[in-house]
């Protein structure tokens, strides 16, 4: 057996057959970017060029690498820390000349606190999906084999759902949803054909042996987006309704539930594929969430406090969440149950809450400040782009050294280093874009 064919297994087993953590573990290993986004609004005051780039990324990139690494264990510390930080800075900072934002008109038509949701999502996921494959990453926080709580569950179907908020935005043409599924069709084929060509480690109970995420997309893109444009918040969130029912009925009377779970072979193209499949209808219902929510945050009165309406969404996803944890089943990322989905819609709820509470305070306190650090602006105007560099400079990074031999501390910079390029790459974009 060659050497990098049991790089391959070592790489894949050290990545399978875990079994998550608790819900506020995974939420307070993200929330020290929220405090962290604060302290770069208000210290780079949306400045541009590379020094302050590099100031953001200290705010931004440092934080949230430590609190998936060597300071998973004190997230809540860490998190005090910043927030009190982000309190005594606010307390002294003065209003800036709106002239001083090079960025600023690039914001105006967003919802900030979805802008920072979204670029936080993405920065965590491309920090983990690196960071999975090194030591310093406790495995608690890597995928779960079959039920319960993990980081990297929820980063993945976050990304479907902030898909879905932002949908209903964009402009109703068929042409526009036949490039987009051409497009990450194309992606999805290209991923899978180099992860066969290269011998690259490949975690089969994910999507199974030929699905991946962009495949994910581009099906909930060409089936759903039609019915976005035309549903309101309601009526999406009834369909999404809907579909979590009639799935929990398939998962449990149907037994599709023990089936994808059990040991069968993949000798048929279902059998090889069967949690792609099968948990596709979750993914489903959370784009059809993020819709109704997008379609509530975008059609709201402006007169409307944002954060009292998201509370209360908070709580009665968290609601939700507890019942399905303690009188249906556990959250499976393999099944797409509705526990899960209930999981990933009270993580959005919760930081997205938090990030308009930020906004509300400072556009009171600072009126002329935009709520979002450019580096988020940046994330934002290109999140597949991000994340596909993300994919790109991971198995790069993989195939270069073994990381499961990378010790502390060069394990924690690594990653560091390929996050604040990446940013770096996505911040040239934008700066260009906008000057």
């Amino acid at each position: 057996m060659s050497s990098s064919t049991l790089m391959r297994e070592a790489h894949e087993a050290f990545v399978s057959g875990h079994n998550g953590s608790s819900a506020h573990d995974l939420i307070l290993a993200v929330f020290p970017g929220i405090p962290a986004s604060v302290l770069a609004v208000l210290i780079v005051k949306g400045r541009v060029g590379w020094f302050w780039f590099l100031l953001e990324c200290c705010f931004l990139v440092i934080p949230l690498t430590l609190s998936f690494t060597v300071l998973a264990d004190y997230t809540l510390e860490l998190c005090t820390l910043l927030v009190i930080l982000a309190g005594l800075t606010l307390s002294f900072a003065t209003p800036t000349n709106t002239a001083d934002y090079s960025s600023s008109s690039k914001t105006k038509k967003h919802l900030g606190c979805v802008t920072s949701l979204r670029a936080l999502l993405s920065l965590a996921t491309s920090v983990a999906i690196l960071g999975v494959d090194f030591h310093s990453f406790p495995r608690r926080f890597a995928k779960t084999e079959e039920y319960g709580y993990s980081l990297m569950d929820v980063g993945a179907a976050g990304f479907v759902v902030m898909n879905g908020i932002v949908e209903g935005k964009k402009r109703a043409s068929y042409r526009f949803i036949a490039r987009d599924g051409v497009i990450l069709s194309v992606l999805g084929v290209l991923r899978l054909v180099l992860v066969r060509a290269s011998d690259y480690q490949h975690h089969v109970t994910e999507y199974g042996q030929h699905g991946n995420f962009f495949f994910t997309l581009a099906f909930i893109k060409v089936t759903c987006s039609w019915w976005v444009w035309h549903l309101k918040s309601l009526g999406s969130f009834l369909v999404a309704l809907f579909l979590s029912f009639c799935h929990h009925l398939y998962l449990t009377i149907g037994n599709g539930g023990p089936w994808t779970l059990s040991d069968a072979g993949r000798d048929t193209l279902i059998l090889a594929n069967r949690e792609w499949l099968v948990s596709m209808p979750g993914y489903v219902a959370l784009y059809f969430h993020g819709a109704a929510l997008g379609a509530f945050l975008f059609s709201r009165s402006v007169h409307t406090k944002l954060s009292y309406s998201l509370t209360i969404m908070t709580l009665c996803s968290g609601v939700c969440l507890a019942s399905l944890h303690f009188y249906v089943d556990l959250p499976s990322r393999r099944l797409g149950n509705p526990t899960f989905v209930s999981l990933v819609m009270f993580f959005t709820l919760i930081v997205l809450t938090q990030f308009s509470l930020i906004e509300e305070s400072l556009s009171k306190l600072l009126p002329r400040m935009s709520p979002v650090p450019v580096a988020f602006q940046a994330i934002n105007h290109k999140p597949l782009l991000f994340f596909l560099l993300s994919n790109i400079s991971t198995g790069l990074i993989n195939k270069s050294i073994n990381t499961l031999e990378v010790a502390y501390p060069w394990d924690v910079s690594i990653i560091t280093v390929y996050a604040t390029l990446l940013v770096s790459v996505i911040y040239f974009i934008f700066i260009t874009d906008v000057r």
